[in-house]
């Protein structure tokens, strides 16, 4: 079957890797094909040689090479043509798909693990096979106008759930401007109504504005002043400080002037009287010899004529006092100290009336700053009030629209005629393949019965294979369905319709089916020996009425040994190989 198909079966994992070469010769009508390659694991690469005998020469001509997965391809490109089988197109869920090959070719299989459907094994095609092997006239077409109008079906359809869902969406995009519209009239509703006037705002702004600079330069101005203030404090103890050292320098120099020491302070010498008295007269100092300032000694001041003229000055200042007059008397009052302390008293209060001015100004200015912040609100809640107007203005003309228009249209993909003339093709081309297939299903359908009687399954009877692939029976006289049916009586009824499907094409002379037939494991789902040799011979006769060529693969190998030529068999007995 690999050979033939181009598909590697399914092998167990150590079969697989068991087999290394395949060669098989196959005749089709009068042309004999060679079918040859190599196999790894699975994979085949080969050729497939057409073999001719010309004056008892073989003559060697390659149709296909193939290596893996193109190696079906060749067998079908190969097989389709000389079996004259013609592509089987069907409608799935969603597109048209074309079956060939693979699909023929699994039907020339019946397998007792694989039983569904009753013709071939893929469920969707069954009855295209059935049809194309009966050799049912238009059967073909009417599959081709079925595809197609399933395919214009499906384009309605898709046509039609676009249009509803782009109706959901216009209704979904309705809503949604609902609910936008309704949640802006809620936001406007929670805003202040009224509209502040935006020229108390600027005024208030401006007052404010000015009030902080009138404050600043009054603080600048009372820094000054506190700046001066300190200064004249500074300069009242400065001529106090200064006022209480030239007082005390007074009395010192009124002190020291008038002594008459009678020692020399540093060397203990004696001032003698004579010395004493002779400074008058020789302008002396009666301790220390200097020269006398004549000048400060008129005035009674003792003093080296060495000093300089402005320190004598103060002395003599200081000590001029009249006689009489009591050293130790306060002067009048002094102008100086009154000055600096009626300059301290006037920048005290200069600094108080500035503070007290930049109290007012600051209290002036915080209450217009409140007003700018309460106008300031409220003018950022009108702006937002008008931007939702304007949202709001747009999502009531979203929803106009919305409500205004209609929901979308169904556009129709299909070209009405040419539907109408599928549809009618379709009906007019089922009527005829039924017209035509149903006298072919009743002979079908006995010979069915007959064959499945033969296998051994007399209980079944009244068969009736019908237009849709389906069957319908009687067990033991109570109706029945063939997916009803056990395992063993499937895959008997399974047989007989494929050789009966075999024998009508071929005694008719219409048929497609090449008469090739594999029975995998067949005494697998509990057939009795004696039913198997039913079975065999059975086969083994129609193989002759219809030149049939049908391959038995099974382990009860008894009444293939009892009923076939050796010739006509492969066994492996004891612990020999069939290959």
């Amino acid at each position: 079957m690999w050979s033939l198909t181009g598909r590697c079966p399914q092998f167990q994992n150590d079969v697989r890797s068991w087999i290394e070469h395949v060669e098989v010769d196959w005749k089709v009508g009068a042309e004999r094909l060679r079918v040859a390659f190599d196999a790894v694991d699975g994979v085949a690469t080969g050729q497939v040689i057409r073999i001719m005998e010309v004056d008892s020469d073989a003559r060697f001509t390659v149709l296909g090479q193939f290596d893996g997965a193109d190696f079906e391809g060749v067998m079908g490109s190969l097989m389709m043509t000389r079996l004259r089988l013609e592509n089987i197109p069907v409608w799935t869920d969603t597109a048209a798909r074309v079956h060939a090959w693979p699909a023929y070719s699994s039907s020339f299989v019946v397998r007792a693990n694989q039983l569904d459907p009753i013709v071939g094994n893929e469920q969707t095609i069954g009855l295209r096979m059935m049809q194309m092997f009966i050799g049912t006239d238009w059967a073909p077409v009417q599959a081709a106008a079925m595809t197609a109008r399933r395919g214009m079906d499906t384009a309605r359809d898709a046509a039609k759930d676009k249009a509803q869902a782009a109706g959901e969406a216009v209704e979904a995009s309705r809503r949604a401007a609902e609910k936008q519209v309704q949640d802006l009239r809620t936001k406007i509703g929670k805003l202040p109504a009224e509209t502040p006037d935006m020229q108390l705002v600027l005024d208030a702004a401006t007052r404010a504005s000015d009030l902080a600079r009138a404050a600043h330069k009054l603080e600048a101005k009372l820094i000054a002043q506190t700046s001066l203030a300190g200064t004249a404090r500074q300069q009242l103890k400065a001529v106090k400080a200064r006022l209480h050292t030239s007082y005390e320098d007074a009395l010192a120099a009124r002190f020291f002037h008038h002594m008459r020491p009678s020692v020399c302070p540093r060397c203990a010498a004696q001032v003698t009287p004579e010395r004493q008295a002779a400074e008058p007269d020789k302008h002396e100092c009666s301790v220390c010899t200097s020269e006398l300032n004549l000048k400060a000694l008129q005035s009674d001041v003792i003093v080296a004529a060495s000093v300089p003229d402005e320190f004598v000055a103060g002395l003599v200042a200081r000590t001029s006092v009249r006689d009489g007059e009591d050293p130790d008397a306060e002067e009048g009052p002094l102008d100086e100290v009154e000055a600096a302390q009626a300059a301290v008293a006037t920048a005290e209060a200069a600094v108080a009336e500035l503070t007290a001015e930049i109290a007012a100004l600051t209290t002036e200015r915080d209450e217009a700053a409140a007003r700018v912040e309460v106008g300031s609100e409220r003018l950022s809640a009108a702006s937002e009030h008008r931007a939702l107007e304007l949202d709001l203005a747009r999502a009531e003309g979203a929803l106009a629209a919305l409500t205004r228009s209609s929901d979308p249209a169904t556009v129709d993909p299909v070209d009405p005629v040419h539907l109408a003339v599928v549809e009618a093709a379709e009906q007019v081309l089922k009527k005829w393949v039924k017209n035509e297939q149903d006298p072919m299903l009743v002979q079908i359908s006995a010979d069915i019965e007959r064959l499945t009687q033969s296998f051994g399954a007399d209980n079944l009877s009244g068969f009736s294979l019908s237009g849709a692939a389906n069957m319908t029976l009687r067990e033991n006289g109570v109706k029945q369905t063939y997916s009803g049916l056990t395992a063993g009586e499937k895959l008997r009824v399974k047989i007989a319709t494929a050789i009966a499907l075999i024998q009508h094409g071929y005694v008719e002379g219409i048929g497609r089916h090449p008469g090739f037939l594999v029975l995998d494991s067949p005494s697998a789902e509990e057939m009795p020996e004696e039913d198997l040799a039913t079975m065999v011979r059975a086969l083994r006769d129609v193989a002759g009425e219809a030149e049939m060529q049908i391959f038995v693969a099974t382990r009860n190998a008894a009444p293939l040994v009892d009923l076939l030529p050796q010739a006509n068999r492969v066994v492996a007995e004891g612990n020999a190989y069939v290959w």
